[in-house]
């Protein structure tokens, strides 16, 4: 591993993955909890839809998080470093002979 300090990219890329996954998570509970008391008022209930689709919102969001941090990852482009481009043209030449 490199021990370079990681580039403003690099950083701005990891800030906006954590507002990204953060976002849609308070997206999904809150449709949770309004779709929640919107059923319990139109079914006369105090609660049951509401807990209900908050429980299932966790593993919902926890899903997607996962999926926008994996997205991010597969955009990732590494590049390489001098000590890699040299190794590989030594085993290059190496092979040539």
């Amino acid at each position: 591993m490199s021990n370079q300090p990681p580039s403003r990219a690099k950083n701005m890329a990891y800030a906006v993955v954590a507002g990204q996954s953060g976002c849609w998570t308070l997206l999904i509970i809150m449709v949770a909890l309004f779709g929640g008391l919107t059923l319990d008022a139109v079914f006369g209930l105090k609660g049951p839809f509401t807990i209900g689709l908050l429980l299932l919102s966790i593993p919902f969001s926890l899903f997607i998080m996962v999926r926008l941090a994996l997205s991010a990852v597969k955009q990732i482009v590494p590049t390489q470093t001098n000590n890699l481009r040299k190794s590989s043209e030594s085993h290059a030449e190496e092979d040539d002979l």
